[in-house]
């Protein structure tokens, strides 16, 4: 299967407007943003697990990164987590997760790693995490997750307070993803282009993938409600291992 899986493309995807369709667990469904391959695939996905659905133990060839947006979901590698922990299982980690009475929904990245020297398991709770640091200005907040020298890849939260507005958001080196956590935000290019991966006004769902050719290209961002964004730069310049 190729979805979205040319990365010199860019996207801007209401994920919310994605049917879910059945995963081959019972009780396990997904959204499928990009996917290059088949069951096995690098992919990137919203997944949805419903009340006391369990998935089978399954190692990560290619190793997993995510965000619970909702529920508590909960493994034998880590205890139970709640709503914006973000979690990141190296190459080779083995393990089998499953929800409660609530279920859960996440957003999950596959197979998209490939330092196996890396910690193999990473978990902040970034709801109660005191790392959140102020940038610039009051209106900005930013807590660091991961960060790789040997790659290049960069994985961060910031919060947005009402009424942010900046003229300074450059894409980084390698690519740049960006989930809307909560709230809302909107962007424009400051040279004034139309198109509609230059311009768009993005609520709670919205996945936006920027190629790296972009990289240096100047945003003017802004956020009326305020909002919580999951950004990673870096990785998608990264030479992976062959999908098998």
């Amino acid at each position: 299967m190729q979805l979205r899986s040319d990365l010199s493309i860019p996207h801007v995807v209401d994920s919310n407007l994605i049917p879910y369709v059945d995963s081959p667990t019972q009780g396990v469904y997904r959204r499928m943003l990009d996917r290059t391959g088949d069951e096995v695939a690098r992919a990137t996905t919203i997944v949805k697990y419903g009340p006391f659905a369990r998935f089978p133990r399954h190692t990560h060839g290619g190793g997993e990164e995510f965000v619970i947006l909702e529920g508590v979901f909960s493994d034998d590698l880590s205890g139970d987590h709640g709503p914006m922990s973000y979690c990141r299982h190296g190459i080779g980690t083995t393990h089998e997760p499953w929800t409660g009475e609530q279920g859960a929904v996440l957003l999950v990245k596959l197979r998209q790693m490939n330092d196996r020297t890396e910690t193999p398991i990473t978990i902040i709770d970034t709801e109660s995490s005191q790392e959140w640091k102020t940038v610039d200005e009051e209106k900005r907040q930013r807590l660091e997750l991961f960060s790789n020298a040997n790659t290049g890849e960069h994985v961060w939260m910031e919060r947005w307070d009402a009424g942010f507005n900046s003229q300074q958001w450059t894409v980084g080196e390698g690519g740049e993803e960006i989930f809307v956590l909560k709230g809302d935000m909107s962007f424009s290019n400051v040279d004034g282009s139309e198109d509609e991966n230059n311009k768009h006004n993005c609520t709670q769902g919205f996945w936006i993938r920027r190629p790296v050719e972009w990289a240096g290209k100047i945003f003017d961002v802004k956020s009326e409600h305020g909002c919580q964004l999951f950004i990673k730069t870096g990785h998608l310049a990264m030479k992976l291992d062959e999908i098998r």
